[in-house]
């Protein structure tokens, strides 16, 4: 066997990139290396060929015709063979590898013959994509060979591929695509989210007399996304615009050529503006604009140029591009987000959890009051009812008031008492306060009896439906305006007295049974006879208290005396306004009672309709039903 290299044209002249990579080559051909990643498919096990001068591409056309494999041979391969083979293809294609310098590759369809110098080098940057993402890649689709390894950097992702030429082609294609797709992915979507039952803005409520401002949803996603760009607009605004201006600085320092950036000189102080030591001050020139760039320095070759830079200094606390969004739309009550697709699944499952049907529940409250004689006479039926336990007091003269839900629901007999003959009345004895179930009606019709003898009196009976953890006001006070006047002007100040109650209901969700948590505030006031500065003194009592209590239970807060005092004057017309004897002709009256005051209050929960249970708590517009 005789192998003799044609040197009838002289060696074409390599650039230094060219001789490192044919030296890179060349040992990666002298050392032994494993099978391709993609191998060739080879027809027959064994290739028998006999040559005697032949030239080197009609040997290799030849290997392709008899083993039907596409072969393409560069201008550059170049020799004589002469001998005689018998050996596997594989074998017989690198012996004439080694002999005569050629690299090959297999794309797969063609098998590709090169000279040694034209071997290629690149070095691919990508800017969405990471180096993880093309090597495997790259690797799925068999374009890597052994014999050519290409060098990864997953910091910077960069990868440095060296070999044949049509191998450098594919990876940077094939990286030019994945860093496309990624930057594509990566493109943020907009859309819209409208609330059924929540806000989207924040609301000012007023709790135990306190404003308190509620967040709305899009608060409470920006604060679960402490870096989205919808908190601070125009920080993040800022920030971006200087991270650009520090990445082109980069790309100006690569097109220098020389390894360093290009800085512009300071701007020069003012003399005088910061004292002596003006110079040793740093001057921050403007940051240049968004779109401007001084160059292509460093830009890989392949790889798009116009695609959207993300920020990358994490230092400067600037929301990068990949943040979301977050704005409230208070005209429509929704919520706009910006962000990723890939995102958008699991802020409609937040939203969807935050937009939640709340609770409605009525109150029904009673202020009652009651004179002292009426409870002397008469006696109030205090009485619980449930089915463990019946228990009653009262004067021992009125009537018991029965419920059938009670242990007995005809009531309870004095066996010491042989007079009533069998009429059922009320012990002698008092209570003060319970929390009553299905009594509190009974409890009514006991004050509805009381009135009609002007013993008892019911002053108000305001019922309001409120949402679940929302604070229901209930006032019934009177206003009269005081005139102060000023240096220059007056103002009028208000004093108010009177019934004020505020009733905080919270449902505690339980399926077996419901239960209410009620926290109360009473402010009871009124304008007394005594006068400070020509004003009446107003007396206040405050109750505060919560409660549990089950659905369907009554709250009944009671302790507080009212005194209440009626004067009046009445005389014979004209002789009762003559001086020193009008007032023998005059007569005064004046009555005064005592009241205890009681507040009966009702919470019940309001049901939901089929219709409001089954309805959808966020839904998309602009998305396709279901999301």
């Amino acid at each position: 066997m005789n192998l003799r290299q044609r040197n009838s044209r002289p060696a074409r002249r390599v650039p230094h990139l060219g001789a490192l990579a044919g030296a890179l080559l060349a040992a990666a051909c002298l050392a032994p290396q494993p099978a391709q990643a993609r191998p060739i498919p080879w027809k027959e096990g064994h290739f028998q060929y006999v040559a005697d001068h032949k030239d080197l591409k009609e040997v290799l056309r030849d290997l392709g015709a008899s083993e039907n494999v596409m072969t393409w041979i560069s201008p550059q391969v170049d020799g004589t063979v002469t001998g005689r083979f018998d050996e596997t293809p594989q074998r017989f294609l690198d012996r004439m590898a080694d002999s005569f310098g050629f690299i090959w590759y297999y794309d797969g369809s063609v098998l590709r013959v090169s000279g040694p110098n034209e071997a290629r080098s690149a070095t691919i940057g990508l800017v969405h994509a990471s180096a993880g993402d093309l090597r495997r890649a790259l690797a799925r689709l068999g374009v890597t060979d052994p014999r050519f390894p290409v060098l990864y950097d997953d910091d910077t992702g960069t990868a440095i591929v060296s070999g044949p030429p049509r191998m450098v082609e594919l990876a940077t294609d094939v990286a030019h695509l994945i860093d496309r797709d990624v930057a594509r992915a990566d493109e943020p979507e907009i859309r819209t989210f409208p609330l059924h039952y929540a806000w989207a803005t924040d609301r000012s409520l007023t709790i135990n007399g306190q404003a308190v401002n509620l967040p709305g949803v899009a608060s409470v996603l920006r604060s679960m996304y402490p870096d989205s760009a919808g908190a601070n607009v125009a920080h993040a605004s800022t920030a971006a615009r200087a991270d650009a201006y520090k990445m082109h600085g980069l790309d100006t320092a690569a097109a220098d050529g020389g390894g360093r950036a290009a800085s512009a000189a300071p701007i020069p102080t003012l003399p005088g503006l910061f004292g002596a030591g003006a110079a040793d001050h740093t001057v921050n020139n403007p940051p240049l604009p968004a779109g401007y760039r001084q160059g292509d320095g460093g830009a890989s070759p392949g790889l798009p140029t116009d695609a959207p830079q993300a920020d990358v200094d994490g230092a400067s606390g600037a929301p990068h591009a990949a943040d979301p969004v977050i704005q409230a739309d208070a005209r429509n009550n929704a919520i706009l987000i910006r962000a990723r697709a890939e995102a958008m699944p699991g802020f409609e499952k937040l939203i969807a959890s935050l937009d939640r049907r709340p609770g409605v529940v009525e109150i029904d409250a009673s202020i009652i009051e009651i004179t002292e004689t009426g409870l002397k006479q008469l006696g109030v039926d205090w009485r619980l009812h449930s089915g463990h336990l019946d228990f009653e007091t009262g004067n021992g003269q009125s009537t018991q008031a029965s419920n059938p839900g009670s242990l007995n629901p005809q009531g309870f007999g004095n066996p010491n008492d042989t007079t009533t003959a069998g009429v059922l009345a009320t012990p002698s004895g008092a209570v003060l306060t319970a929390v009553i179930g299905g009594a509190g009606r009974y409890l009514l019709s006991r004050i509805s009896a009381l009135e009609q003898s002007d013993n008892a009196r019911i002053t108000a009976n305001p019922k309001v439906a409120t949402l679940d953890n929302i604070e229901a006001v209930m006032d019934n006070k009177q206003t009269f305006y005081v005139p102060v006047q000023g240096y220059q002007s007056g103002d009028l100040y208000s004093v108010s007295a009177g019934v004020s109650l505020r009733v905080l209901p919270s449902i505690v969700a339980d399926p077996a049974t419901p239960q209410i948590r009620l926290d109360v505030h009473i402010e009871d006031g009124q304008l007394t006879t005594q006068v400070v500065g020509q004003l009446p003194v107003v007396s206040n009592s405050t109750i505060d208290t919560q409660a549990l209590i089950n659905e369907g239970q009554s709250l009944l807060i009671a302790g507080y005396t009212v005194d209440q005092d009626d004067s009046s004057t009445s005389g014979v017309p004209g002789l009762s306004k003559l001086p020193l004897i009008g007032k023998l002709f005059q007569y005064k009256s004046h009555q005064g009672q005592k009241f205890q005051r009681l507040f009966l209050l009702t919470p019940r929960i309001v049901p939901a309709t089929p219709e409001q249970a089954q309805a959808p708590a966020a839904a998309c517009s602009d998305c396709p039903s279901g999301s």
